[in-house]
């Protein structure tokens, strides 16, 4: 049961990390590609306009009303081109854009469902290990008040003893100590008479 639930934990953070991955791949590829794309178009733009001014400088002095014609129908080329690369830059990042959130609701939606999995399993185990913890405490309970009713008579039994000892040394002492006495006055008597 724990494996399993730090397996689900598992995939849970690999969901998120993919969904997170994904989403920073998405913003980072939308970045490139636009900066990419703009970069182009803006060289296009310079070079096409460059062009445009040296033949606008060039026609002024020499060229004719053909030549200006030229001219014209190259800055109307220019500005759809621009205008086409506008339309198609705004496009492909609304499909970029469209594709990462399908991707990202599709990765939500799944780590929404192992998420609901998961806390299902959780709350399962929970009233599985409470029940066996509370069986576990009432028995170490019942342990320890038999535990502790042992004590209790094993410190009676001691103190009994105990007891019952102190007195019958003290009166040991207390016949030697009259034995002792009885020596010395015996003693002293034979000696002074």
């Amino acid at each position: 049961m724990i494996s399993l639930m730090a397996k689900i934990r598992q995939e849970h953070q690999s969901i998120a990390e993919k969904v997170a991955e994904l989403s920073l791949e998405t913003r980072e590829f939308l970045s490139v590609t636009t900066a990419k794309r703009q970069e182009q178009a803006e060289k296009q733009a310079q070079e096409l306009q460059a062009f445009y001014k040296d033949l606008q400088e060039t026609s002024q002095q020499f060229l004719s009303e053909t030549a200006q014609a030229r001219i014209a129908q190259a800055e109307k080329q220019a500005q759809e081109l621009l205008a086409f690369h506008k339309e198609l830059q705004e496009t492909s990042q609304q499909f970029l854009s469209e594709t990462a959130q399908a991707r990202i609701a599709q990765a939500e939606k799944q780590a929404q469902e192992l998420l609901a999995f998961y806390q299902g399993v959780r709350e399962t185990s929970q009233q599985f290990l409470s029940a066996t913890a509370q069986a576990r405490i009432a028995q170490a309970e019942k342990q320890a008040q038999e535990l502790l009713a042992f004590h209790k008579e094993l410190q009676e039994t001691s103190q009994q003893f105990l007891s019952a000892t102190a007195d019958a040394r003290t009166a040991q002492a207390k016949g030697q100590k009259e034995s002792l006495l009885k020596f010395r006055q015996d003693l002293f008597v034979s000696i002074f008479g």
